[in-house]
């Protein structure tokens, strides 16, 4: 059988998890598996296939949004090509690891050409403030080409019943960066406990919240920092941010040679969002073993378990996160036990190999 691991994005955690994913595939199969991929020779991590010796179909996708304008007019050229790639190497599934806005352009082709399409949603619908309509219209046209569905969550999957598809959940493994961090598990500080947000800057991952519960904690203790850690539009914040000690901000592009030595780096990961589905900023921590302290929502409720290998605060409020990161702080046995689990669990649980087995599980399904 042979499977090509698709996704056309350039930057964050797509090229990552299509490159993880075909790695794990291709180092999982044996004879009776041929593992391919197909990618944008603009994706940050392009020389990663190349080093890895992946067999690849590439190609020239855009690089801003000029380009991505003119790409619009080569993009049935494109799909020629890799629709000729996908024949000419008797491609049995396309697997998507992440859906692109391309991505109908392509899948209309699949059913005509006799393969099949198992597509991964990460988010069902657009994250608060993130609604748009052209993005969701392409997205539904390529739902409705895929032969059966991956979500991260089962949240995820009971939000998608209504494609009436089959529908396989594979949590989200932890990324393997590079370097990798020396893992130990992390005991509290005696003196400065570091928070840190990371990831993009937008207002469903609510910033605002976490930094109006930093601003009551700084007031009771001067114990605590704050390290804001990823792109976007900080001007809302900063009227916040003025009256606020000890806070460091990185506002950009965060490269991923730098992920694990910032997490290790601090004490603990706060995710305070809005809505979310799963988060690979949560795995990541774990893989650090630096305690994670969320807010109850979605998806994220299987992703942690409360009190075992993260927090979650009762609601999402500046108050109640306010009173968990307090709770965390003040207590070393519970922190050292978290950071201990939380190690255990992506050993155990959220590895590459233990998602590449259960694709090949729900391809088979598809294809055999």
């Amino acid at each position: 059988m042979n499977i090509l691991v698709w996704h056309f994005g350039r930057k964050g955690a797509g090229p990552k998890y299509n490159y993880e994913m075909a790695l794990a595939l291709n180092e999982l199969t044996n004879d009776d598996y041929e593992i391919h991929a197909a990618v944008s020779n603009d994706a940050d991590n392009i020389l990663d296939y190349h080093t890895a010796k992946l067999k690849l179909f590439s190609v020239n996708t855009y690089t801003g949004i000029f380009s991505a304008i003119l790409s619009l007019f080569k993009i049935f050229y494109v799909r020629k090509k890799l629709i000729k790639y996908i024949v000419d190497n008797e491609i049995d599934c396309v697997y998507c690891t992440m859906p692109h806005i391309w991505n109908f352009f392509f899948s209309s082709k699949f059913k005509s050409i006799g393969v099949r399409y198992l597509l991964t949603i990460h988010d069902p619908a657009s994250h608060s403030g993130e609604e748009n309509k052209i993005i969701d219209y392409v997205s539904k046209l390529d739902r409705k080409n895929a032969d059966a569905i991956v979500t991260l969550t089962n949240y995820a999957k009971d939000e998608l019943k209504h494609l009436d598809k089959k529908i396989f959940v594979i949590p989200h493994p932890a990324f393997s960066f590079s370097p990798a961090p020396t893992i130990n598990v992390k005991e509290l500080p005696d003196k400065k406990v570091k928070l840190v947000f990371f990831g993009r800057i937008h207002h469903y991952k609510g910033l605002d919240i976490l930094l109006d519960a930093y601003k009551k904690l700084k007031s009771e203790n001067e114990k605590f920092t704050l390290s804001i850690y990823g792109a976007g539009d900080m001007a809302p914040y900063m009227p916040t941010l003025h009256g606020l000690s000890d806070v460091h901000i990185e506002n950009r592009w965060i490269l991923e040679e730098e992920i694990n030595e910032i997490m290790a780096s601090h004490d603990i990961c706060v995710t305070p969002y809005r809505d979310a589905t799963q988060s690979g900023v949560i795995a990541t921590a774990m893989a650090c073993g630096v305690p994670v302290i969320a807010t109850p929502v979605a998806g994220l409720k299987e992703q942690i378990l409360d009190g075992e290998t993260g927090l979650f605060s009762d609601d999402i409020t500046a108050r109640s996160l306010y009173k968990v990161i307090l709770r965390l702080s003040n207590d070393k046995l519970l922190y050292k036990n978290i950071s201990m689990n939380s190690l255990k669990f992506v050993k155990e649980q959220m590895t590459w190999e233990k998602a590449a087995v259960s694709s090949i599980s729900a391809i088979k399904s598809l294809c055999i």
